[in-house]
């Protein structure tokens, strides 16, 4: 399987209520048979910066770490909701989209904490309300060995 990007939403809205915002928003479709589970819900649209289908999956954030031991802490464990994007083809194009999935949701939703990682490993970009957008430096990953990088833009 391609690598694909995801947000980390620090929400206390249901999972169901996160998709409807992003269905709404892009007036996406339901994907048939999309998910595996009741709480993940799978969505596609057309794509904005190419002749292509972005498939979103919605779900909790399967990857948290309730209390950690200090080397398993990871900057997306205080946030609840994960959105994967991906595209399938291109992932600079798969890339492209979720940096706008991204911008998005700063612009339309203020006042809610959200990260951007590539393939749960690599962290993009964070957002808080009360600072603004952050792009982390590259090669800095979700995990406590990075933690001086991200401490200050990731909610626990």
């Amino acid at each position: 399987m391609r690598a694909r990007e995801y947000l980390y939403v620090r929400t206390t809205e249901p999972v169901a209520a996160e998709a409807e915002y992003l269905r709404k928003l892009y007036d996406l479709e339901p994907i048939p048979d999309g998910a595996d589970e009741p709480d993940e819900i799978g969505l596609r649209g057309p794509a904005r910066t190419a002749d292509a289908t972005v498939g979103y999956e919605i779900q909790p954030n399967t990857y948290v770490v309730f209390e950690p031991e200090p080397q398993e802490v990871q900057a997306i464990d205080g946030y609840p909701v994960e959105i994967a994007v991906w595209l399938g083809r291109d992932e600079g194009t798969q890339r492209q989209e979720a940096r706008l999935v991204f911008e998005d949701h700063v612009r339309t939703r203020p006042d809610v904490p959200v990260l951007l990682c590539h393939d749960v490993s690599a962290l993009i970009a964070a957002y808080l309300p009360e600072k603004g957008v952050y792009d982390f430096p590259p090669g800095t990953t979700i995990d406590a060995a990075h933690q001086d990088r991200w401490r200050d833009w990731a909610l626990a």
